[in-house]
């Protein structure tokens, strides 16, 4: 009895030591190391992509002075596209172009002749009679002699006296490496106006094969965003044109009342420095105001208040009105295109810089609209 009670009793605590709560877990199985693919795919393809990145931007790099080139011929035969449509109708379109360029041409020989050839003729022979300008400055004489003595300053110029006549001996030669520089400037010139007569001879092709590249539902807003950066281009160019003449108009009947000398030269290069953003009014008042002091004082007042009459008004009134609803850009972002462009591309970059800014605008706005459409069709066609 007592043997069979110890037996049921052995036997249900192997029963109780067999279950599960008294069992210890199995370990967990872990995957193999041998399922840890590396993705060399996807490691090579960045490494290419890198050195691709790399290649394209040193490409990039050496050939900036050609981009820039490009820029500016584009933005050429943007401007002068617009005549040569009006004209095209008329006279065909190689006729026009050749005639708008040969006007183009001879309007920029007559304006560089205008100011170049009497301002440089003058420069040379103030360098040879320097001397004895400043000689007779020192003691009094002369236009230059009499501002020293108005404003007590005979010490002052009888000391810097031998500097100035060595400097101004020296201008000669200056005037002729600035003579090399401007032949050098004019084959670049000439070399941008052929890219661009190639671009308006080839434009329409062009255009045509750039919209059959683009599929069908966007072609409508590529042709809007043509029509706008043509809008923005040749409305800036004719606004900064006009302003610029009505500069060179103001200074050059601020000179002629007061009899200062070299009017039309000086007056052509208030016309063409007012195309410089923010800077072109006082580039513009800084020769015409000297020469107009070196004539008489009261001269020099009446020419510099004009202009700046004109600036204030061209500022606040003009500006807005004809370049601001061709652009359509606030004060700040033509402040920090112009600035961009002048560290980019020195004045050529400043001049450009607010019409490229103005189309990068428009393509921005274009590209926004064309998202929220497509968010919003989207959001349509979801079931509720």
């Amino acid at each position: 009895m007592a043997e069979g009670t110890r037996g049921r009793t052995s036997s249900r605590a192997r029963t109780r030591d067999a279950s599960p709560k008294n069992q210890t877990a199995p370990a967990p199985i872990l995957p193999r190391e041998a399922g840890r693919q590396i993705p060399y795919r996807l490691i090579l393809a960045v490494i290419w992509l890198s050195i691709g990145s790399g290649l394209v931007l040193l490409i990039l790099y050496f050939v900036r002075t050609l981009l820039f080139h490009l820029l500016i011929a584009a933005f050429l035969a943007l401007v002068i596209t617009r005549p040569v449509t009006s004209l095209e109708r008329r006279i065909g379109r190689g006729k026009a172009i050749a005639l708008v360029l040969s006007a183009t041409f001879v309007a920029a020989v007559g304006i560089g002749t205008l100011i170049a050839a009497p301002l440089t003729n003058e420069a040379v022979k103030f360098a040879g009679h320097a001397p004895t300008v400043i000689q007779d400055a020192a003691q009094g004489k002369g236009g230059i002699g009499r501002l020293a003595r108005r404003f007590h300053l005979e010490e002052q110029l009888k000391k810097a006296g031998p500097g100035l006549s060595n400097t101004l001996t020296r201008l000669s030669g200056q005037v002729l490496t600035l003579g090399r520089r401007i032949a050098s400037a004019a084959f670049t010139a000439a070399i941008v106006v052929i890219l661009a007569i190639f671009m308006l001879v080839e434009g329409p092709r062009t255009v045509d094969w750039t919209l059959r590249t683009i599929p069908e539902r966007h072609r409508p807003a590529a042709r809007r965003v043509g029509h706008a950066v043509l809008k923005v281009v040749s409305g800036y160019t004719i606004g900064v044109l006009l302003l610029a003449f009505l500069n060179g108009a103001v200074a050059g009947v601020a000179m002629t009342v007061t009899h200062t000398q070299f009017v039309l030269p000086l007056a052509v290069w208030a016309a063409v420095v007012d195309i410089l953003p923010i800077v072109g009014g006082l580039l513009s008042m800084i020769p015409t105001g000297l020469f107009a002091f070196v004539h008489s004082v009261p001269a020099g007042i009446t020419v510099l208040v004009a202009i700046l009459v004109y600036q204030q008004i061209k500022n606040h009134f003009l500006y807005p009105v004809i370049v601001g609803r061709a652009v359509q850009m606030n004060s700040l972002l033509i402040l920090v295109a112009v600035l961009a462009g002048a560290e980019l591309a020195h004045v050529a970059g400043a001049v450009l810089a607010i019409p490229v800014a103005g189309a990068i605008q428009v393509v921005a706005t274009e590209v926004v609209a064309w998202r929220r459409e497509t968010r919003d069709l989207a959001a349509d066609a979801r079931p509720a």
